[in-house]
């Protein structure tokens, strides 16, 4: 079976070793229960007479009558931070965690353990078959049943493939780089790409990546089918109510086992006052996304348990080529050089971000581990008046944010806005949900700087600086550029698409790591992105809910299990 990546770079893949470890805040509650102590002793004394009669005499204190043991819950209710558009798992651009419900619902061709690492899911192994990395041969898993009874075999696979790679789809990109396939048995393919693309095995385990059967979809028809959605996942689906809640309900018949919880809630709770309420008041088990400053508290409360959890995601501010303030890179630097990330991840996320200096994380693959950009304040200073601004000459720019998609991500801002008050720069902030992110960005619409989280959960940087930063990528802000047809005052389209090219195209890994790299370093040292920190992800449950978050911040209900009363 071929790995994505090399054994020898599995240390800096391994995420969870290189990331915080995740602490437990708050007390660890046991076994549901009560354990029953003794109140009394009981005496024996024996007299034997020559007629080996045995008299017995007895002093007994009354035995406690046992109390019946509460049964465990069979439901777990999540107070979900984010909206959930669509039961199509194919056609809307999300960061990974957002594909948390579909996670439940449909299986992946491929699986991905904690640390990073491919491992086999529908797709049970897979190879390259040539020396130019463009032909793949893949064996599907047999005995897989859909929700309704249905076995799946290649025919789902290449029919959930191609529809992912339609038009309109939203990760048509990497999914279109499958030319064509060919069925060579019940449980076999072999697929043709394009081109070589060196990420096209992470991507059957990445975004998107949700196999849609083919039987079921079309006797239902598209329509109907995401109306009443199956797919081979841990649970089945009950009941969808848009603004509302996702019902799902354990499937028997799974073939890595049925999960432990029978019935799943993801209740949409986007305002995070109402997702500490919910926690608060027991009418839901488990939420991420709160504010930090209740993480502290709720973890200290007896029915209550909060874990710091350091997830593969980049906060992170675009700066925006299509405007004329930009034209000069020494402003654009210094934004960057005024910003106090240190200060940011202590004072407004009261330790909940690790500070970064590009694309790159933290158990990233290409993450480059001797580079610092650093925060000085009179360089920054310099640089604007250098560029001709000052007290009387002050830079008036826009910044878009999202407010309570993460934790404190206005306030982060806001400090931000703060800062370059100092070195004459006078921001504004716009408030735009992920939604309107997706869509001012494919339009050209979005404003000076834009505030995104950037999810790589695959620790390829093809994934991260190339999709984020390419002129050529359908994920970059140059798609918004070019389709509103707006000017590119950095004057470095032509040189970033030159600096990346290696790093979709260069088949031997290790150049190709440094290739990244040194993209990685190219974009913020010329002013095209503001890195802030890498996220660690507040989580408040239960704390009689067993569960380890994952580092790529889904919320994955099929690992949860009760293990006491709530």
């Amino acid at each position: 079976m071929t790995s994505p990546k090399k054994s020898t770079n599995e240390g800096r893949r391994d995420f969870l070793k290189i990331a915080i470890t995740a602490i437990i805040a708050g007390a660890i509650a046991g076994v549901g229960g009560w354990m029953l102590k003794p109140t009394g002793v009981i005496e024996r004394t024996v007299t034997k007479t020559e007629t080996v009669t045995v008299t017995v005499t007895q002093t007994q204190t009354p035995t406690p009558t046992a109390t019946p043991t509460k049964p465990l819950p069979d439901t777990v209710i999540i107070a979900w931070n984010a909206e959930i558009t669509s039961m199509d798992p194919h056609k809307y651009h999300r960061p990974i965690y957002v594909e948390s419900p579909w996670d439940a619902l449909y299986d992946r061709y491929l699986k991905q353990d904690r640390n990073l690492k491919y491992h086999g899911g529908i797709i049970e192994k897979w190879e390259y078959v040539d020396k130019e990395m463009k032909v793949l041969d893949l064996y599907v898993r047999r005995n897989v049943l859909c929700h309704d009874g249905t076995p799946i075999d290649a025919d789902d696979v290449i029919f959930s493939l191609q529809r992912a790679a339609q038009p309109g789809m939203a990760y048509r990109g990497p999914f279109g780089n499958f030319e064509k396939f060919e069925k060579k048995g019940n449980y076999y393919i072999r697929a043709y790409q394009k081109k070589f693309f060196p990420a096209q095995i992470v991507w059957l385990g990445f975004l998107a990546s949700f196999l849609i059967p083919k039987e079921p979809f079309e006797k239902a028809g598209e329509e109907a089918f995401f109306k009443n959605p199956v797919g081979t996942g841990p649970y089945k689906f009950v009941e969808w109510v848009p603004g509302s809640h996702l019902k799902l309900e354990a499937f028997e018949d799974y073939w890595e086992g049925p999960p432990p919880i029978k019935n799943v809630i993801f209740k949409e709770t986007l305002d995070p006052g109402v997702r500490v309420a919910e926690v608060e008041a027991g009418t839901s088990d488990y939420t991420t996304e709160i504010p930090l400053k209740e993480w502290g508290r709720l973890s200290k409360m007896p029915h209550l348990k909060g874990l710091k959890n350091p997830v593969t995601d980049v906060v992170k501010l675009f700066v925006l080529p299509y405007y004329e303030e930009f034209a000069d890179e020494r402003v654009r630097l210094a934004l960057h050089y005024a910003i106090d990330k240190e200060k940011i991840c202590n004072d407004i996320l009261l330790g909940f971000g690790i500070p970064v200096s590009t694309t790159e994380a933290p158990g990233y693959w290409a993450y480059p581990e001797d580079y610092k950009f650093p925060y000085d304040l009179e360089k920054a200073k310099k640089l604007m008046e250098e560029a001709g601004y000052g007290p009387d000459n002050r830079l008036k720019i826009k910044v878009q944010t999202t407010q309570g998609w993460i934790a404190r991500d206005r306030e982060v801002i806001e400090a931000c806005v703060d800062m370059w008050k100092k070195i004459y720069v006078d921001a504004t902030i716009e408030i735009y949900t992920v939604p309107m992110y997706f869509d001012y960005r494919k339009t050209g619409r979005l404003a000076h700087l834009a505030l995104y989280m950037w999810s790589n959960a695959t620790g390829d940087p093809i994934n991260s600086v190339y999709y984020s930063m390419a002129p050529e990528s359908p994920f970059s802000y140059w798609v918004g550029l070019k389709a509103a047809n707006k000017t590119d005052y950095t004057r470095l389209m032509d040189k970033l698409s030159e600096v990346l090219a290696p790093v979709i195209s260069e088949k031997d890994f290790e150049k190709r790591m440094e290739a990244a790299k040194k993209a990685a370093i190219f974009s913020t040292e010329h002013g095209l992105i503001i890195p802030l920190y890498q996220r660690v992800q507040p989580v408040v449950m239960n704390k009689n809910l067993d569960y380890e978050p994952w580092p790529q911040g889904w919320t994955r209900v099929k690992d949860m299990k009760w293990t006491g009363p709530k």
